[in-house]
């Protein structure tokens, strides 16, 4: 039984947390590429407030209110990931971004499921920001942004979702921005529309069309002592159980998306390696039925951040615990050694030979695609792509 589309949602939210698991043999294999899913939804922050001290580091994926941050959808075909970055985007994708305020320890989903049921006409569009309009020192309560809202367009038809973050009472007090992006899979005629896949989350139906898009992710807002600083420094009356700003060498660093710095492939023929080396994000080998791609991929280990966890909501202090790597392999077509990784260097093989739940002998069109997703166990990720052509058997 194929998943539902919230369901899926939920599954590529758990990618590699262990957060789902499959219950029957009947479902397909999460890596295997049959239909058009989202893998992953990257934030990084575009138009900071201010320079960044580590500009050698990953991008930042935790943003402070008025800053810019660019949310990019990563989603895979059969055919490969569709293409977003053209001046046109992709025909097929039309998203619809909802942003909802999460308060703080609130689950993903958990906001804008407590506003079901609504209606696209109820919720009202998310307004721009302003410093000068938001900072009103002489203001005797806290800004809240409507939540949720929706967020206008951007303006750049290329399938990203750029937005600045509000400056709210619910995020000052440790909560995040939740942002659920759901489209439609084409334009074909017998495709469900973006309006409708909308109209059946919102109404809360339990049954959602196979064919939607749908994923939630989380965009986090912080750090806390960062955030009282920003306050501190704009003249702005924060409540007092909030703490005092630290001494600035006491801030924490931001949360950084990890960045994948090296794909090589090895490719094996008859028993014989050939070294191909670093391969670009995109690349296409050639390959013959049988053959093998032995694939080492690193991340630098510095990318890793620690991190404070408080306990029991902060009342028993904070715990420091650290990022880990884990990464995600699918494919379109063929037979991979492993569907999963959780190390600074990883290693894998796909081979050019039918793979479980395979339908055909050789790869639709003789192409098939292998993604590879990074994630550093908290919010950051970062992904990757390669395909390889073969000839195919003369027809008979």
């Amino acid at each position: 039984m194929p998943l539902r589309p919230i369901q899926r949602a939920l599954a590529n939210l758990a990618l590699g947390t262990g957060l789902l698991a499959a219950c029957g043999g009947s479902l397909p294999i999460e890596e295997r590429i049959i239909t058009t899913r989202v893998l992953a939804v990257r934030n990084e922050v575009v138009a900071p407030l201010f320079p960044d001290p580590e500009p050698d580091l990953g991008k930042r994926c935790q943003a402070l209110p008025f800053e810019g941050v660019r949310l990019t959808p990563w989603i895979a075909t059969p055919t490969g990931p569709l293409d977003l970055t053209g001046p046109m985007g992709d025909p097929d994708f039309d998203p619809i971004w909802i942003a909802c305020n999460l308060g703080p320890g609130q689950g993903l989903f958990a906001c804008l499921k407590g506003h079901l049921p609504t209606t696209l006409a109820d919720i009202p569009v998310c307004p721009i920001p302003s410093i000068m309009d938001d900072l009103n020192p002489m203001a005797m309560t806290l800004p809240e942004s409507p939540s949720p809202c929706i967020l206008p367009d951007d303006g750049k038809p290329d399938g990203f979702q750029d937005f600045i973050v509000p400056f709210a009472q619910t995020l000052l007090i440790g909560g995040d921005i939740e942002i659920t992006m759901i489209s439609q899979a084409s334009r074909d005629a017998d495709a469900t529309p973006t309006a409708e896949c909308a109209r059946a989350l919102l109404a809360d139906e339990v049954d959602l069309p196979d064919d939607c898009l749908l994923v939630v992710s989380r965009v986090p807002i912080g750090p806390i002592e960062r955030l009282l600083a920003l306050a501190e420094m704009f003249g702005v009356m924060l409540p007092p159980e909030l703490g005092k700003p630290p001494d600035p060498a006491d801030i924490p660093d931001s949360d950084r998306n990890p960045r994948i710095v090296d794909f090589s492939v090895t490719l094996v023929h008859e028993g014989k390696g050939t070294e191909l080396g670093p391969q670009p994000k995109g690349a296409v080998i050639k390959a013959e039925l049988g053959d093998t791609l032995v694939i080492s991929t690193s991340a630098p280990a510095g990318d890793l951040q620690d991190f404070l966890v408080p306990i029991n909501g902060g009342a028993d202090g904070n715990e420091t615990q650290s990022e880990t790597f884990n990464g995600s392999w699918f494919r379109t077509w063929g037979d991979l050694l492993s569907n999963s990784s959780d190390d600074v260097m990883s290693r894998n093989e796909w081979t050019m030979s039918i793979g479980q739940q395979d339908e055909d002998e050789t790869p639709p069109d003789g192409r098939a695609t292998l993604f590879y997703v990074l994630r550093d166990g908290r919010n950051g990720t970062d992904w990757w792509w390669i395909s390889v052509e073969v000839p195919l058997p003369p027809a008979p």
